[in-house]
């Protein structure tokens, strides 16, 4: 059988991330299955998911995925390449994937992979690299710069989002040594952070602001349908939308605990603490935190990751790296797989979250940061009935 890959987030799930699992079945053949390494309920861009991970991953099943395994949190709140690592490491680690599937704005893998070795080269390119670095550019834009050196078609790759972690996908493989071969879809729809759909194809940052606006009904036909079904199925019952403003006082209520050194464990220790101790005692809400400390150094994701590590108690010294794998939906080419992995997968595997008692005691502490978070969020959802803890071992994947 073969197995795809794909690293997603479906934050929310909609017409776009549709026809990118229809395209990758309609490539590698309609028998194929697919996994999907999917964020858990805290996304890359350094934010709260609009929608539970399990409601996101029966969404994902419901519209083509057979499998969705959750990626570690570690991963879910680092830069593009930690964020790439750890959700290939994991489709890697389940020893029957044999295709990774993703999007990107320019799917060229010939190209892509001359990124991918320039990004990851030595010598000169390093010291390009360094040189951006030290004028002060991010470190995506000063990659591009280094790449741009001596590469020019390939560094403007590296301008889009899709196209830079496309590249990560690859310098994961090439840094795992792994078997698995990478399939490039041509990105289609709205544009990353677009706000206007193109072909009735959405950007989920569009449909998160219509959900933020209470226009939930003006995302239906950008959704396929089961996908809106159990969207709206969470919103009758007080799930959704979950927006960061609502945990506001509860982030802030922790943050102001915190020392510029206590800080620097989750931000890097490169002078960022210092920004983020002033903003967070000089204002009143996450994104005026954000706004203040955020400069061309130090872009707004980060600052956003940064603040949620701190919020979680997740440092920066935590690998992105999965140490078990979290099952959290699965349809019935996906019980098939699960039934390989008996024999392939290298990690433990939780299908039910009970089962996590009987895990090594080495695993507890990494279960516990898994656990927080769930409670944490829970303290979004816009049903205060809902704010309880302990809900971790209460869920169980949907099985279609």
């Amino acid at each position: 059988m073969t197995v795809c890959g794909v690293v997603a987030e479906y934050n929310p799930f909609h017409a776009g991330h549709a026809y990118h699992l229809a395209e990758t079945r309609r490539r590698l053949g309609a028998d194929s299955a697919i996994v999907c390494a999917m964020s858990g309920n805290f996304v890359q861009r350094g934010d709260l998911a609009v929608l539970e991970k399990y409601r996101r991953a029966e969404a994902a099943v419901q519209c083509g995925a057979d499998l969705v395994l959750e990626t570690p949190l570690s991963a879910c709140l680092w830069s593009a390449s930690g964020f790439s690592f750890g959700a290939v490491s994991l489709l890697d680690a389940l020893g029957c994937v044999t295709h990774l599937s993703f999007g990107a704005e320019q799917a060229d893998l010939t190209l892509l992979r001359r990124a991918a070795d320039l990004s990851r080269a030595e010598g000169a390119h390093a010291d390009a690299l360094r040189q951006a670095l030290a004028t002060g550019l991010p470190y995506a834009a000063a990659m591009q710069q280094a790449v741009s050196a001596a590469d020019p078609e390939a560094g403007a790759l590296l301008a889009t989002p899709n196209n830079t972690l496309a590249v990560e996908y690859l310098c994961a493989l090439d840094t795992l040594g792994s078997h698995i071969q990478p399939v490039a879809i041509p990105r289609v729809g709205g544009a990353h952070d677009s706000n206007t759909p193109v072909c009735g194809l959405p950007s989920a940052s569009f449909l998160r602001g219509l959900l933020a606006q209470g226009e939930r009904d003006a995302c239906r036909p950008l959704m396929p349908p089961a996908a809106f079904a159990v969207l709206a199925q969470a919103a009758a019952q007080g799930a959704a939308p979950v927006l960061r403003s609502a945990v506001d006082q509860a982030l802030l209520s922790h943050l102001r605990r915190l020392s510029p050194d206590e800080l620097a464990r989750f931000c890097g220790g490169d002078g960022l603490e210092n920004r983020l101790w002033t903003a967070i005692r000089d204002n009143t809400s996450f994104a005026a935190i954000c706004t203040a400390a955020q400069t061309r150094r130090y872009p707004l994701a980060r600052v956003r990751r940064a603040l949620l590590r701190a919020w979680l108690d997740l440092p920066l010294d935590i690998p992105p790296t999965a140490d078990y794998v979290r099952v959290l939906a699965v349809g019935a080419r996906g019980r098939d797989i699960l039934r390989r992995m008996k024999t392939t997968c290298v990690l433990p595997v939780i299908v039910k979250p009970v089962t996590e008692r009987t895990l090594p005691a080495a695993l507890q502490p990494l279960l516990a940061h898994d656990a927080l978070a769930d409670d944490l969020y829970a303290l979004a959802y816009p049903n205060p009935t809902l704010h309880v803890g302990g809900g971790r071992y209460r869920k169980t994947p949907f099985c279609l």
